[in-house]
């Protein structure tokens, strides 16, 4: 149990590390081929949108790659695990930079599904609960 609990908190730090170091091939890496996902304020009823991790890796790209640097932080991973599926619950926060624009900071948390699969612990739902922000792009939409 101590080793899957190991092993999950290791593929959800890849999280934050691909995004902010843009790499796009480390970030794809953590998702089974299709993923459920929801990211946006807290809600009754979450809208997950299913969609290849392949397409939802460009989505990121593009988002990210409009900012100058990120820096994504997680932390107090909660993981429950039972027997090849897991919940890894993470509380985050989000620096978004772009030079001559205020600072777009946002905090949160993540609530990961993860299963156990022949290359390790991979996630194919996730949500991110965004529970305040400051400075949001005009144009940006979650």
């Amino acid at each position: 149990m101590l080793f899957d609990r190991a092993q999950i908190a290791e593929a959800i730090h890849r999280y934050p590390v691909s995004i902010d170091s843009r790499d796009w091939e480390l970030f794809r890496s953590i998702f089974t081929d299709e993923i459920q996902v929801y990211l946006g304020p807290p809600t009754d009823k979450l809208k997950l949108r299913t969609v290849s991790a392949d397409k939802f890796t460009k989505q990121v790209t593009g988002v990210v790659s409009r900012f100058a640097v990120t820096q994504h932080f997680l932390t107090d991973y909660h993981v429950e695990v039972n027997g090849n599926e897991a919940v890894c619950v993470s509380y985050m926060q989000a620096r978004h930079f772009k030079p001559g624009q205020p600072t777009w900071d946002m905090g949160g948390y993540y609530t990961y599904h993860l299963v156990r699969t022949g290359d390790g612990w991979k996630i194919p739902k996730y949500t991110l609960t965004v529970t305040w922000e400051e400075n949001r792009p005009p144009d940006f939409k979650l």
